[in-house]
């Protein structure tokens, strides 16, 4: 029931808005802007930096299996994908986001434009949400229905534009205190929004709280972290299970085999299915990049599945730098190998 009130909230309230309690940080918006080619090279920072997917995956983890919070912050999935959208600007992406690791729980898709502002000594994002969501699913995987997009199908939000300005070593996302304002039909009332977000080479922290005019809180948490999302890595993955699995005679020739598919180290899962047949083999395979409170070390985790009950039945790790990764039980067998370092953040 909470899953289903968080994404009817992003879905209904957020027309246009993504979105940290950014930490350690200075006064971005104070002092004068920024020369014009100290802008250009932010630009450039920032265009190289926010492509990709981004995942909060351990966090989830820590709160939910580790410390047991009662109300662990959900997990989300982010895909900010290049596109050529004409109509929109330069320098526009596709954005998905889905829910519990599951691509099926996508609450909110957008197009985000970044420009310069000069006036403003930042950079400007602006999102916009499709007329018709549904139109547009997966646009990124249909580069010439984007190409082809015009203003009258799309619609943003006076008001929710995001600045993203330097800070030291990264950057800070912040939209005008309290002009973000949305009327909720669903709601009867007006929303008002505010963003913080914090954008480093491999982290993305996002905040969003929303209140009504009265002050209550309709989503977000004020007073809890941000997500703090990870840029992800994907891999290449091969492996094999005998035809009966576990219980498989020491003689048996028949395997469920599958190769060439991707799997990312935030938490991704790839069921074995044979690629001739179709025959799901019953195990899966999860890749997640964790720290053990016990050794404070962060580790690449590979972990065999049984995909009816979800349990592991056996794991290995590895350095999370690792650019390979395998496991061999006899039964079974699996291999890792992660893309290049130019795709490496791109499952599309």
């Amino acid at each position: 029931m909470r899953l289903t009130t968080l994404a009817l909230a992003f879905a209904v309230l957020l027309p246009g808005c993504i979105i940290v309690n950014a930490t350690d940080r200075t006064d971005v918006a104070a002092g004068a802007p920024p020369a014009a080619d100290q802008l250009a090279v932010q630009m450039d920072t920032l265009l190289a930096w926010f492509p990709g997917e981004w995942d909060n995956h351990e966090q989830h983890w820590q709160q939910a299996k580790v410390e047991k919070v009662e109300n662990p912050i959900e997990r989300i999935h982010h895909v900010f994908a290049p596109v050529e959208a004409p109509a929109i600007g330069a320098h526009t992406f596709f954005v998905k986001q889905y829910l519990d690791g599951d691509p099926s729980k996508v609450y909110r898709q957008r197009l985000y434009a970044f420009s310069r502002n000069d006036a403003r000594g930042a950079i400007q994002l602006d999102i916009y949400a499709f007329n018709d969501e549904q139109a547009f699913a997966d646009a990124h995987l249909r580069p010439e229905i984007l190409k082809a997009l015009s203003l009258a199908q799309v619609r943003a939000t006076k008001g929710c534009e995001v600045y993203w300005r330097w800070n030291i070593d990264h950057f800070i996302g912040e939209m005008e205190k309290d002009a973000c304002r949305v009327n909720s039909p669903r709601l009867g009332r007006t929303i008002v929004i505010n963003d913080t977000l914090m954008l480093s080479e491999s982290e993305l922290q996002i905040s969003d709280v929303a209140r009504d005019e009265a002050g209550n809180v309709i989503f977000g948490r004020p007073d809890g972290p941000p997500h703090k999302n990870r840029k992800v890595r994907y891999f290449t993955l091969w492996g094999g299970v005998k035809k009966g699995g576990q219980n498989a005679k020491p003689d048996e020739q028949s395997w469920d085999f599958t190769s060439g598919k991707l799997i990312h180290n935030e938490g991704g899962v790839m069921r074995i299915v044979d690629d001739d047949t179709g025959e799901d083999s019953g195990y899966s395979v999860r890749l997640e990049q964790l720290t053990y409170q016990n050794t404070k070390v962060p580790i690449l985790k590979l972990v065999l599945m049984d995909s009816k009950n979800d349990q592991q039945i056996n794991y290995i790790w590895a350095n999370p730098d690792a650019t390979n990764i395998g496991m061999n039980l006899g039964w079974m067998q699996v291999g890792l190998t992660r893309k290049a370092e130019a795709e490496m953040a791109r499952g599309w």
